[in-house]
């Protein structure tokens, strides 16, 4: 008669077997949680992070490193969250590294997407949100670089497409060094006389004059005298990121995503300019 079902004790039983049940589980998932925190105030912090197994792992995990960072900010424990992300940013180089080495030829271009690697790294482990990088943490960083890495090569316009093989197909957006013919070739066996190409001076000054003329007027598009600086400091005087933020008196991040929204507008500023002038000059022909 206990177990029958016009017995109305019997479901609540069971209710509060199966809430006692949950509670004991989330109860042993905090203990869990609590017993993977990381401990800020022990003396050989930063040796006990890089500290690894006899496999070859870290002792702490880079997906207990993403839930502490997690944590302490949710804390407001600013200081412990800069010292949990230099470790995190420390396990990562290597990789970052190893990533943009087809960058070695370009210094710049190779300093500016690991830069880029390390902010999305940051901003995605400060964010509760992002769930893939606590599930496999070594399958987001592969993605992480890959993204940032085709992201550079697009952006100056270095990118090849490719068809569903990996082999490049259609027009590539950049040629080889290796592919162009010299300017100056050199002269046949029978010809006696050397031949030299009629070859514009690269260092012609009425043609710099011109280009400092046109840029100043391109950037007149840009309204903000902020984003006329920023432009100006990188695109023009190529100063570095964090040397631009010191004298803009803004955070690195901010600099870069200023520049960013202006070379996109002028882009677009010039394009639509092109376009009315073909139109143009299609309609006095």
């Amino acid at each position: 008669m206990l177990c029958g079902k016009g017995n109305p004790h019997f479901r609540f039983f069971a209710w509060e077997k199966d809430s006692i049940s949950k509670s004991d589980e989330q109860d042993e998932i905090t203990r869990r949680e609590r017993e993977k925190m990381i401990d800020l105030d022990k003396p050989a912090l930063k040796e006990h992070l890089r500290r690894r197994t006899s496999e070859g792992r870290y002792e702490i995990s880079d997906i207990d490193l993403v839930l502490n960072i997690r944590a302490r900010k949710e804390e407001g424990n600013t200081a412990g969250v800069r010292i949990l992300c230099e470790a995190l940013l420390e396990r990562c180089a290597s990789e970052f590294q190893r990533r943009t080495h087809g960058l070695r030829h370009r210094p710049e271009l190779r300093e500016e997407a690991i830069a880029n690697m390390n902010e999305h790294l940051l901003r995605e482990a400060m964010d509760p949100t992002e769930i893939f990088m606590t599930q496999n943490f070594i399958h987001y960083l592969r993605c992480l670089c890959a993204d940032e890495f085709t992201r550079v090569l697009r952006q100056e316009g270095l990118h090849y497409r490719r068809d569903k093989d990996g082999r490049p197909s259609g027009r590539p957006q950049h040629v080889p060094r290796a592919l162009i013919e010299p300017l100056r070739p050199a002269p046949a066996d029978d010809e006696g006389a050397s031949l030299s190409a009629d070859v514009a001076d690269p260092h012609d000054q009425f043609e710099r004059l011109h280009a400092v003329d046109e840029s100043q007027r391109i950037l007149t598009y840009l309204t903000d005298p902020l984003d006329r600086m920023i432009m100006v400091l990188r695109a023009i005087d190529g100063m570095k990121w964090d040397d631009i933020a010191q004298i803009c008196k803004r955070t690195e991040r901010t600099v870069r995503l200023r520049y960013e929204r202006a070379r996109s507008y002028l882009r677009e500023c010039i394009d639509r300019e092109r376009i009315t002038t073909i139109q143009g000059t299609q309609a006095k022909s």
